[in-house]
């Protein structure tokens, strides 16, 4: 049995050398061919992109942008005609839509206040320069018996060739309030 001990004894110390063999020659510094950063970009493909002249769409998208601002600039434009129409004369315009609707003043001095409340081009082209201006305004005005009066107006502004064509003014769906 000695003889047999002695065999495996050989064997396994014939394992344990080759495994510490194999284990040297495993950990053993490997040559590695890493590639470089121009390697791999030789590799890459990378599609080309192409050119996109951007002028014409530049210049059509300005043209928008000048047709726009011009819209809005004849809109103010109306709604400053709209307005200097009835301020025009200490409120004329204004004193004789209250005479008419309501019958209860005496002169264009006894208006106290013009608020315009709301305002809106509800028409327009600039081209031609025409529009509809539709304004709400609150007036504050003396009655005949000297009490302050607040009153609601629609005005509704025709405006054709960038000149006041006509001017209507109409009382708001609104009460009339006695302030004081």
């Amino acid at each position: 049995m000695v003889e047999g001990n002695m065999v495996i004894n050989v064997v396994c110390l014939a394992a344990v050398v080759l495994l510490l063999l194999g284990s040297v020659t495993w950990m053993a510094p490997q040559d590695v061919d890493v590639p470089t950063a121009e390697d791999i970009a030789e590799n890459v493909n990378i599609p080309e992109i192409p050119v996109i002249n951007l002028t014409s769409v530049e210049d059509r998208l300005g043209s928008i942008e000048t047709t726009l601002d011009e819209d809005d600039d004849w809109k103010d434009e109306a709604i400053a005609l709209a307005t200097d129409n009835w301020e025009e004369r200490d409120y004329k315009e204004i004193y004789k839509a209250i005479d008419e609707l309501f019958e209860d003043i005496d002169d264009r001095n006894d208006i106290e206040s013009v608020v315009i409340k709301d305002e809106e081009v509800t028409s327009s082209d600039a081209d031609d320069e025409d529009a509809v201006v539709v304004q709400e305004l609150k007036v504050k005005y003396e009655d005949l018996d000297g009490e302050t009066v607040k009153v609601y107006l629609t005005v509704i502004t025709e405006i054709e060739e960038g000149e006041v064509e006509d001017q209507d003014i109409e009382e708001t769906n609104n009460p009339i309030i006695v302030v004081s």
